[in-house]
This record gives C-alpha cells, structure tokens and sequence, in this order.
C-alpha cells in the first residue's frame, strides 16, 4: 500500500478537526441563500458572489435545510468542497434549486438575505430538455412547481429577498450588480468576472455542468436546438408571468427587467 494511501484517513480526520474547530471559535457566518429553479442562471450567480471578498461558496450543496440547525452544515460541505477548514469570510451562500429548505429556516434569523432567481420558460425548458434528464411534460410540472414554491418563499421573505430575473443578469449585468451591491450591504460592488474554484462545472447535479460557468464572465449562452409544443409553452407562460407578478406584490425588493435601458448610465433600480 503506498504511503499516500496510509495517511489518507487521518489526514482527513485532522481536517473535518479543524472544519469544526473553525465553525466553533470562527466567525459568525451569515447565510444567503440563492432560490432559484433548475437552469435559472443560479450558478452563475452563485460564483459571482462567492468571488467577492466578504463571500465563500462552493456551488450546489443538495443539503436539506430543515431546521435552523442544519445551517452550520454549509460551513462544513463548504470546507469539504473547497478544500479549505478554515473560511474568513462572513457571508456563506448556497443555491436551492429544489425543495431542500422550510418555511422554518427561511424565516429564522440566521439565514440573512435570499435572492429569489427566475428565468423565461422558453430558454428554460430548452435548457432542462437538453441536459436529457426530463421530457417536455416532466420539464413544464418541475418548472411551475418550482415558480409556486419561490412564490410562497417571497410571502415569507418579504424585505429579506430581492427578486431577480436572469436576463437582467445577463443583458444589464452592471445595473443588476449595483442593485445586488446594494441589497447585500457589499462594501465593494459585485463584480462581472469571477473566479472559478475545483468544483466548477465538475461534477453532474452540482450546478452548470457546460464549460460556459469555466470562462469566469457574465455571457449569453447560445439557445438550444430543441422542439417544444405550443400547448407547454402557453402553460409555462401564463405560470410565469401569474407567479412573477405574485411575487413583485410580495417581495420588497425588486430588479425589473426593463425598469432601466440596456444602454444606460443611469442610477441602477432597486424598488422597496
């Protein structure tokens, strides 16, 4: 057996030592939470965060948050994928894309701030189609289920979540960046490029598997060459557009696809 092999297992038990030691005696982490859908852009976002200097994050956890006590395991999972036991920062982020948190901790006040993340059906719904997981009809159930349960997080939330779509993310980055800044209380604003860490696009269910998320910059993806029916796409519309104007009613902080031009030196609009 080579040595390598041999120290493996207490190499890892000092880690998971020190992790814990760190969670313990270490800052008092804040917990932001992106709540997003499946091919929202909640990746993208998720890096763009965790590359400024008050932020740490490893992408897509799949933790169950079901009680205020299971927040300390982002600490951990993010120590774990990074490969760092000790993390300085004091804002953790995490994105849920799936039905992994409660009302419960949502409302607990150790979770600090959500982003509430949508995306038009077209592109979305290509997008879930092509990754091959999902058939048309499993796409439209995952994507309007999904749009309800962000739906009833903005009811919760209320002044603690900013609604973002992800074309205002793409398209007017700068404007939806200084907005973000603002929401979050960043001492320095957020930036387009990113830094990428080990588990970028690396491992399958874990976030943006395309080499897209690798490039460290806000771009537009091409569409996808996928045929969906007019029937789905009328009924993801109309999903759509009835839970985005439930949740502009709800949540207090809005960034509005074109509440600013695509060209503009203008003040960014952050409604509360």
């Amino acid at each position: 057996m080579a040595v390598w092999e041999v120290m493996k297992p207490p190499m890892r038990a000092a880690f998971r030592m020190v992790s814990r030691l760190n969670l313990l005696l270490g800052p008092e982490y804040r917990y932001v939470f992106i709540l997003g859908h499946v091919r929202s852009g909640s990746t993208l976002l998720s890096h763009i965060l965790s590359s400024h200097p008050e932020f740490v994050g490893a992408g897509e956890t799949h933790i169950s948050y079901q009680s205020p006590a299971d927040l300390p395991k982002l600490v951990l999972k993010t120590c774990e994928y990074l490969r760092k036991p000790i993390l300085r920062e004091t804002l953790i982020v995490d994105q849920i894309n799936h039905q992994y948190v409660t009302d419960e901790v949502l409302l607990s006040e150790k979770v600090y701030k959500c982003v509430i993340l949508l995306r038009e059906p077209g592109a979305t719904l290509k997008s879930m189609m092509n990754l091959g997981l999902w058939n048309e009809n499993q796409a439209l159930d995952l994507y309007v289920n999904r749009l309800a349960a962000l739906t009833q997080y903005g009811l919760l939330l209320g002044d603690r979540a900013l609604l973002l779509e992800y074309d205002d993310l793409v398209d007017r980055a700068d404007h939806t960046l200084a907005a973000l800044t603002s929401f979050l209380g960043l001492e320095s604003p957020l930036r387009q490029n990113y830094a990428t860490h080990r588990m970028t696009g690396r491992t399958e269910g874990h976030g943006d598997p395309s080499n897209n998320i690798k490039l460290g910059q806000i771009i537009r993806t091409p569409g996808h060459d996928v045929t969906i029916s007019k029937d789905t796409l009328t009924a993801a519309a109309r999903a759509f557009h009835n839970y985005r104007e439930q949740l502009r009613t709800t949540v207090a902080n809005t960034v509005n696809r074109g509440a600013f031009p695509k060209e503009s030196n203008s003040t960014p609009v952050l409604n509360d």
